[in-house]
């Protein structure tokens, strides 16, 4: 009787109405939940290309069109009070209606955010585009939402409409282009994502509630379904939107996951890809970082002057290789494999570069270049490109990490507990080494197959300073280091006529070796000035032997000597010498040091660009002024620097088909594969069953591997420490303590320990290993004796043995590789342990049996050393290094 009454007495009227405040405010939070959950999934779509990217897009218009509007469309409903809130009078839903309003909005938004684009390049047409569908999204979905209501007629006010629809297109289009233009820019931040989601949810909230206000309800019938539609509804809502919060927890843990992973890899030695466009942008993640992988976590020092540097081997080794990943990119599954078997996981991680009593493994030289073998491979995956595409190394090493103060107060016992030396007040606290494979892009088919892998391309200047704070750089200059790497692929070369060079050495302040003076633009070439003669005749030989060891003003007098008795092709090139001078001066900046200089009537042949195009190599003649510069003397505001000597050198025999490539080709499957086939050939034994890794291996195993861990808990506080009192780390990538992780150094000092077994090792030649990790061997570049556990002796010629070494399990691609004619030769050397016969043609070698070894073993030792080291090669360097002590 009493649902009767109410019926008769609402029929055909309009049922008073009122709003829950709770509800009110719980449906503007649903709608922003919404809101920052697509703005997030906008910002990490990068291409219109690229499953991923796909996904993106429709997650983001389900966001916004399912949870930011459509939820809180129906949230909101729910703060409708009609009459009493009696339950019979109360808005019930048409299944039918309710699911059209879902997908309607979806659909039109996919089509506004395809209209506003996903490159840098901000379009105020395809955001207004954009912004008006989102508010027509927003209008629309709100009245075939309440076209779903079953139990009511709405009737509006026509100013609420106009309203609404106004407060919906605008407020769309300032959230849209508040996001696109921080986007744009780079300066993204969180705070300026959230403001834009806050205006973002205000146009979808006003909108709904300045519509509300307008809406006036005819009761139809009543409700009889027992709240089934109304509890639906908000078990829908309630799901999506618990989905939304789970998708901004996940964006926030990744950022904090990314944050965390940069700072670990600041302390440690790591390669990044640095990818340019043609327009000199550089790629990186929607983060703004750029892809980088580590290395490995520590470098070990074996002598006072082995730094990680540009002048360290192994650094010149990675510059070489860099420029022959061809070659390398066969041995990568057989470097995974024998990095596996070293650390014991599939993947070649936790290689232990020491060992448990503090000393370097053998073949140290060898896994750490493996190592940056795989860091570049993992870096070539994730850019979606094969191994020989990922770039070349670039040819400097940049800080990273955090400096840890010191302050009076503090614990000193503590510090020397965590293994942190007390003599000094400030540490360079986890000092991490990072360098660049540089690459740039020549064919936009290449940027857009990137992008479509999930990244983006931005303007130096705007990301530079994330790049620096996230990835903890130190260099302060990092935009104008970003900017010459644009540049630095396309490898410089002087053009292929006459030059006139300066050749300056300097012995370089407490090391060994000397620094040459190059272009600090260009650091592959010396300061040179172009002559308009593409080669010299024999009287210009004679004309320069006149002069040859004047300095550089008495040259300078010389030349324009009116008194002197010249042909006109004599005078023409005088004046062009003068005028080369004028210029090579100005370039260098300092006239101390340019005026000391003396002609030297020897030329060199120095590479240049080719006539023929980029896959041909020529040289050209340069003219030298030369001077062994005093260490005091000095450069400032210079246009030139000083680099090492054996740095520079190589640098002169990594250009297009070189003929030093091929050399370096030989010395790299001499160098590796031997080392890599050891591994293999001792782990596995004919008739026995090799263990898998990760696999089981039996209790006895485990027990002994569970006894093992015990002792080196209870032996941790012991631990072995470098020379600056840093704990070692006997299994690189592993923490020590809790108290130690935050102080790992991407550098230790063994050198302190090692006492009078390491020399203070010299760049300019590989430094040696320790004594105690293997003996040393000499090995003629031409021949060696394999003597096996049978005392069988077997003599090959070089290049037998260099056909065997190149052979990784299969025919070497390229079995006529041959060294330049003019590469150096190594003589044998003698010792104690050592014989050796030398004749015109043939050397040979025997090593003594001073220790049981495996066929393996000698065969691994022999052949790689038998290579000789790339810094024997003779190049135009050697020549100028020689006349300036002549």
């Amino acid at each position: 009787m009493l649902t009767e009454g109410m019926f008769q007495k609402y029929e055909g009227n309009f049922v008073p109405r009122s709003f829950h405040p709770g509800f009110v405010v719980l449906s503007f939070l649903v709608s922003f939940i919404g809101a920052i959950s697509t703005l997030e999934l906008i910002n990490r779509r990068t291409s219109r290309n690229g499953f991923l990217n796909h996904v993106f897009l429709v997650s983001a218009a389900v966001t916004m069109g399912g949870i930011s509007i459509w939820s809180m469309h129906f949230v909101g409903n729910q703060a409708i009070v009609l009459a009493n809130n009696q339950p019979e009078l109360q808005i019930v839903y048409s299944s039918r209606f309710t699911a059209v309003s879902f997908f309607i909005p979806i659909i039109v938004l996919l089509t506004a955010f395809v209209a506003t684009g996903t490159n840098n390049h901000v379009s105020y047409w395809r955001i207004g585009g954009g912004g008006t569908l989102a508010g027509g999204a927003i209008c629309g979905m709100h009245y075939i939402g309440n076209a779903s209501i079953d139990n009511y007629s709405c009737h509006y006010d026509v100013p609420n409409v106009i309203g609404s629809a106004i407060i919906a297109v605008v407020a769309s289009n300032a959230a849209l282009s508040m996001f696109f233009l921080s986007r744009a820019s780079w300066s993204n931040s969180w705070w300026k994502r959230g403001l834009s989601g806050i205006v973002l949810a205000c146009a979808v909230s006003g909108m709904h509630w300045c519509a509300s206000t307008g809406t006036n309800y005819r009761l139809l019938k009543l409700n009889m379904s027992d709240h089934y539609s109304r509890n639906t509804v908000v078990i829908v809502v309630t799901v999506l939107s618990f989905t939304a919060a789970l998708i901004v927890a996940g964006v926030a843990a990744h950022g904090t996951w990314i944050s965390r992973s940069n700072a670990s890899k600041a302390r440690h030695v790591v390669l990044a890809a640095a990818v340019f466009d043609n327009a000199g942008r550089i790629l990186v993640s929607p983060d703004g970082l750029i892809p980088s992988e580590k290395i490995t976590d520590t470098y070990i020092e074996r002598a006072p002057s082995d730094m990680f540097s540009i002048e360290n081997p192994l650094f010149q080794w990675m510059f070489q290789a860099s420029r022959n990943w061809n070659t390398i990119s066969g041995m990568i599954t057989s470097m995974t494999t024998h990095l596996a078997h070293l650390s014991g996981n599939s993947r070649g991680r936790s290689v232990r570069l020491i060992s448990e009593n503090g000393q370097l493994i053998e073949n140290y030289d060898v896994i750490f270049r493996e190592l940056f073998c795989l860091a570049a491979a993992n870096l070539a995956v994730r850019l979606k490109e094969q191994l020989p595409n990922v770039g070349v190394l670039w040819d400097d090493i940049l800080s990273t990490g955090k400096t840890r103060q010191y302050y009076p107060n503090e614990n000193l016992s503590a510090s020397c507990e965590r293994g942190e030396s007390r003599s000094i007040s400030e540490l360079q606290s986890g000092r991490g080494s990072l360098m660049f494979l540089v690459r740039r892009l020549e064919h936009s088919s290449d940027v857009e197959k990137l992008e479509a892998a999930g990244f983006r391309f931005a303007d130096i200047h705007q990301v530079s300073s994330i790049i620096r704070s996230r990835m903890q750089i130190k260099t302060p200059n990092l935009t104008h280091i970003l900017t010459n790497m644009a540049t630095y692929a396309e490898h410089t070369m002087i053009d292929p006529v006459v030059h006139l060079g300066f050749f300056g050495i300097r012995a370089r302040v407490g090391g060994h070796g000397f620094d040459v003076l190059v272009e600090k633009e260009a650091r592959n070439l010396l300061p040179s000035m172009k002559l308009p003669l593409e080669r010299l005749e024999p009287w210009h030989s004679e004309f320069l032997r006149q002069y040859d060891g004047l300095n550089v003003p008495l040259l300078q007098k010389r030349l324009r000597d009116p008194t002197k008795k010249r042909t006109q092709q004599e005078v023409d090139f005088a004046s062009s010498l003068t005028g080369a001078i004028n210029a090579l001066r100005a370039q260098i900046e300092n006239q101390r040091i340019f005026d000391e200089a003396a002609l030297s009537c020897r030329t060199v042949q120095v590479p240049c660009r080719s006539r023929l195009g980029p896959n041909a190599a020529e040289e050209c003649t340069m003219i030298v002024l030369q001077f062994v510069i005093p260490i005091h003397y000095s450069l400032h505001g210079s246009g030139c620097e000083f680099i090492p000597l054996s740095f520079f050198k190589v640098h002169q025999m990594v250009y297009m088909n070189s003929p030093y490539q091929t050399a370096f080709t030989q010395h790299l499957h001499r160098e590796l594969v031997p080392t890599i086939k050891s591994i293999q050939a001792t782990t596995h034994k004919p008739g026995q069953q090799q263990t898998p890794i990760g696999g089981s291996r039996g209790w006895r195993s485990d027990v002994r591997r569970f006894a093992h861990g015990l002792r080196v808990w209870r032996n941790s506080d012991s631990c072995a420490i470098d020379a600056d009192g840093n704990p070692i780390p006997t299994k690189i990538g592993t923490k020590l303590s809790r108290n130690t992780t935050n102080q790992t150094s991407s550098t230790l000092r063994l050198w302190s320990r090692e006492d009078s077994k390491i020399k203070n090792a010299s760049h300019e030649t590989l430094p040696e290993r320790p004594e105690g990790n293997r003996k040393s061997r000499t090995v003629s570049s031409l021949g060696g004796i394999l003597v096996s556990q049978e005392i069988k002796v077997a003599i090959s010629r070089a290049e037998e043995a260099d056909t065997r070494s190149l052979d990784l399990g299969q025919q070497s691609e390229d079995p006529g590789l041959s060294p330049p004619q003019h590469l150096a030769t190594s003589s044998p050397k003698r010792d104690g342990h050592v014989r050796t016969k030398t004749d015109t043609s043939n050397r040979f070698e025997l090593d003594s049996l001073g220790e049981t070894k495996t066929n393996a073993d000698m065969t691994m030792g022999l052949t790689a050393e038998a290579s000789g080291s790339a810094n024997e090669v003779k190049t135009f360097v050697d020549e100028l290094f020689s006349a300036c002590f002549v």
